[in-house]
């Protein structure tokens, strides 16, 4: 579980990468963002999808610890995420498994039958995890709703590459790995974002 300090260093990250964006792109990725814990205010809101963009999805929930985590589970998730997947023919690019949350990147040519496929994989996976029944209910697994944001340009897609990677280092190697690498690569992005400031 991560600390209060873990929590803020990671949000900063993510402050510094959106940062980078120029104002009328940040605006516009706003709008194309739902969901997420942060984001209450916007539940009434019609979740923006586009298909045959990349999409972020981000699933959460607090309770996935100990037995009910995600990584100690991650055979049961692989294996229901493919099988949704495939039924709703929904592209899997990349996802990465953090024990309490899954960040996944996909593509979708239908918005109806993603959203099947969101609905059915939270359902599917919070019941296989707590073995929740008729006569025997766990109460509310997931925090929120899950989080989406469509990706809307090469640029966003490099910062989620980015996102993944760290993830992948904190997971394997320990919060302070994924804080150095995302420095690094912090650097690269404020680079990069001079050059297309000139050429704009």
């Amino acid at each position: 579980m991560k600390t209060n300090m873990q929590i803020k260093t990671s949000q900063r990250i993510q402050t510094q990468q959106l940062g980078f964006l120029p104002q009328n792109e940040l605006k516009y990725i706003k709008r194309n963002t739902h969901g997420g814990v942060s984001l209450k205010k916007r539940r009434k809101i019609k979740r923006p999808l586009t298909p045959g963009a990349v999409t972020h999805l981000v699933l959460k929930s607090s309770r996935a610890q100990g037995a009910l985590s995600f990584y100690k589970n991650k055979n049961l998730v692989h294996s229901i995420l493919r099988e949704r997947s495939k039924k709703f023919f929904i592209e899997i690019l990349d996802y990465v498994n953090m024990g309490n949350h899954l960040h996944l990147k996909v593509r979708f040519k239908d918005a109806k039958r993603f959203q099947n496929f969101l609905r059915t994989f939270a359902a599917i996976l919070a019941r296989k995890l707590t073995k929740a029944c008729r006569g025997q209910k766990f109460g509310k697994f997931w925090d929120g709703l899950a989080y989406t944001r469509v990706l809307l340009s090469k640029f966003e897609e490099l910062g989620l590459k980015i996102y993944f990677e760290g993830n992948h280092r904190e997971r394997e190697l320990g919060q302070q790995e994924r804080v150095h690498y995302l420095k690094r690569w912090n650097q690269y992005l404020y680079r990069l974002k001079q050059i297309r400031a000139a050429n704009y």
